[in-house]
């Protein structure tokens, strides 16, 4: 992955690498602090993870979030209605049709997956309010409040 500035199309620092293959999704957003950040979603087999980077110099944050058993087609960034920052994850392959919530501060689970009969394409979040497209589907999801810890 890469980070280019908009103004002038040049690159800031290096690629940003760890995922082990392909990265298929990426989102903006920040941490309670305020500090930015990048989500990936690995897009290889095998590998399923989401992985938080600092936008300021690609460093990674934390370990990779893990749960997913296949590809991870979709990653989005938003906050919850009492404003914690969060990640949600969507699983893109055949063998993982969920969905996954997790705090952006610390990956920590914060609902049970929601499963879809098929792959995940896209996600995005409003509050307590997920939106998935899986192939021809957009459905509109509010799982139940967050339970600390879920896993």
């Amino acid at each position: 992955m890469r980070v280019w500035r908009l103004a002038d199309g040049a690159p800031i620092g290096q690629p940003l690498r760890s995922h082990t293959g392909r990265v298929h999704a990426v989102a903006v957003g920040g941490l309670p602090d305020g500090t930015p950040v990048i989500v990936s979603g690995h897009d290889d087999y095998g590998d399923g993870t989401v992985r938080v980077w600092r936008l300021a110099d690609g460093t990674p944050i934390g370990q990779p979030l893990t749960g997913h058993t296949g590809a991870v087609a979709a990653v989005a960034v938003g906050a919850l209605p009492d404003g914690t920052p969060v990640i949600v994850s969507g699983g893109g392959d055949y063998r993982d049709g969920t969905v996954r919530v997790w705090r952006l501060a610390d990956g920590t689970p914060l609902v049970p997956p929601l499963g879809l009969p098929e792959s995940v394409r896209a996600v995005a979040l409003l509050g307590d309010v997920i939106v998935t497209a899986t192939g021809a589907d957009i459905a509109v999801h509010r799982p139940a409040p967050p339970r600390l810890p879920c896993v």
